[in-house]
């Protein structure tokens, strides 16, 4: 969902404020399983939310590379398949 509706065309703060609200969701989201029974079923041990404050949006950002190596990858191959080199 997050790639999915991910504003690519938009301007850089629109897509810094996306994932802002996706940060906020996966927060809340953590914070939910972490409740007691019959909620929660999450059990940290080292981890804490501040950690996931500051790796979620890394791992969103890495999320957003890759796609867009990926689709740059395909278009290369789509490239070649047209000339007839693969």
């Amino acid at each position: 969902m997050f790639l999915k509706w991910y504003p690519f065309r938009l301007s850089i703060k629109k897509r810094i404020l996306y994932i802002v609200i996706w940060e906020v969701i996966t927060l809340t989201y953590e914070l939910i399983t972490l409740l007691p029974e019959p909620w929660g079923y999450f059990h940290y041990g080292w981890w804490n939310l501040g950690h996931t404050i500051i790796v979620n949006p890394i791992l969103f950002i890495i999320l957003i590379k890759y796609y867009k190596w990926i689709v740059r990858k395909e278009k290369e191959a789509v490239k070649q398949y047209e000339r007839g080199l693969l």
